[in-house]
């Protein structure tokens, strides 16, 4: 099973369906939910557009890097570019009704921490690292599964300890 990989992308838009494609495997290979999938692609699609358009006013010669490394706690994706960096922890909140400055409003930024469960940005490597902990969901889907079978298997007296 693929314990981690990497996207390497041109800083243009049109390459986000590389993305999605990138999202959509590792997510088929994790039995991903399709709620939890889209957190996941609409979080990190945000943080790619953001180094494709902020960091690197499109210039496609700059790359932009997608990694992946699953671990025993959920999945995890680093987005690195080779922009000037920015202030991490002083966006304003785009839910604010007082907000004056929509030009520099981090709705993107926004996004990507209410949607995943693990947020970090290291401005020497200019990487924002996004965790999604989907052990749990794949733990509670695992115990409902279960617990159907056992209910499908007594109701139809089938012992399996038998077979």
């Amino acid at each position: 099973m693929l314990r981690n990989s990497q996207l390497v992308l041109k800083s243009n838009l049109s390459e986000l369906h590389k993305l999605e494609a990138f999202v959509e495997q590792i997510s088929d290979m994790y039995n991903v939910n399709s709620n939890y999938y889209s957190n996941i692609l609409v979080a990190l699609s945000e943080g790619v557009s953001n180094a494709i358009v902020h960091a690197h006013s499109e210039n496609e010669e700059l790359l932009v890097q997608v990694r992946f490394e699953a671990k025993h706690k959920g999945l995890f994706f680093s987005i690195t570019d080779s922009g000037s960096g920015f202030d991490f922890d002083n966006y304003p909140d785009p839910t604010d009704i007082n907000i004056s400055d929509y030009e520099n409003i981090g709705t993107g930024l926004y996004l990507m921490k209410s949607l995943s469960d693990v947020i970090s940005y290291d401005a020497d490597k200019r990487t924002v690292e996004i965790g999604f902990k989907i052990s749990s969901i794949n733990k509670e889907l695992a115990v409902l599964r279960a617990t159907s079978l056992a209910a499908y298997f007594e109701t139809n007296k089938i012992d399996i300890k038998a077979q």
